[in-house]
């Protein structure tokens, strides 16, 4: 007699067992659905097609929010359109940059005639505040945090634009979609700030921009908000309010699920790679 039919055998003349079959089955079933669920995400994340199909993405959304493979919460997309304003060049904290991101900047510096920036060596000079370096002391792998001037990054110039733009700090360019903020929709409209030219009213939780809090006009109702702003007393008694948010809201700039995961994913990374585990846990 083979061993599985053996096995058959004790569960036919086991009681306990034989009553108790059925529910071994529907455990059976339930593992093999799971197992099924599984690689099947796992394939969503491999595939961007795949992910792209109306049937994966109706299956994904069954899955309830925060679990493994379900849809994230913007899914459709978020509201954001950078204002200029330049705030979160001046919100309290450190910008870092990675070794090829300083490479990256004095090459940039140099092209645009900074007599100042011939070499790393002398860009951290001018620019640097702070540094670390790997174990094995190699000073072209160091990790460098930039200076502030006057409370602000020192790359801001007086009219409130970044001098190196184009070859911005992920840090900086990932901004507002860090994986902190999109977290869940609570962390990302925390981040929401109103414009410090419009009043706010109690009992909101809207809130101005501070150095020590920080914030981001442009998400979600900032610009709407500015718009609203500009109108003076005369257009506001002419104009219907929650027509014009509507408008605005129609004509939002949304940003789609695909950048923002390849920004939250670049800011991840870049997170992960820092070296310094302390100032790590204290800061993006």
């Amino acid at each position: 007699m083979s061993m599985s039919a053996r096995s058959r055998s004790r569960l036919r003349k086991h009681p306990s067992l034989s009553s108790d079959k059925y529910t071994y089955r529907y455990l059976y079933c339930t593992y093999c659905m799971f197992c099924t669920i599984t690689i099947l995400a796992l394939q969503i994340q491999k595939c961007e097609a795949l992910a792209k199909a109306s049937l994966v993405r109706r299956i994904r959304s069954i899955i309830p929010p925060k679990f493994p493979f379900s849809l994230p919460w913007y899914e459709k997309g978020l509201e954001f359109s950078c204002t200029g304003c330049s705030k979160c060049c001046k919100v309290d904290g450190d910008v870092w940059l990675a070794p090829e991101e300083v490479t990256n900047i004095v090459n940039y510096l140099r092209n645009e005639n900074d007599e100042d920036v011939t070499s790393i060596d002398t860009f951290r000079k001018k620019y640097v505040r702070a540094e670390l370096s790997p174990e094995d002391g190699d000073p072209s792998q160091s990790w460098m945090c930039l200076k502030r001037n006057d409370g602000a990054c020192t790359f801001l110039d007086p009219l409130g634009q970044c001098r190196i733009y184009d070859v911005r700090p992920v840090q900086c360019s990932t901004y507002p979609f860090w994986p902190s903020l999109l977290e869940d929709s609570e962390a990302w409209e925390e981040e929401s700030v109103v414009p410090d030219d419009v009043a706010i009213e109690n009992g909101t939780d809207d809130r101005h921009w501070s150095p020590e809090h920080g914030g981001c006009e442009g998400i979600g109702i900032g610009r709407i908000m500015d718009t609203v702003a500009e109108l003076d007393e005369k257009d506001l008694k002419d104009v219907d309010l929650n027509i014009l948010v509507q408008e605005l809201q129609q004509e939002a700039i949304i940003v789609e699920r695909e950048e923002i995961l390849a920004k939250r994913k670049a800011a991840k990374r870049h997170w992960k790679r820092f070296p310094g585990q302390d100032i790590k846990m204290s800061t993006w």
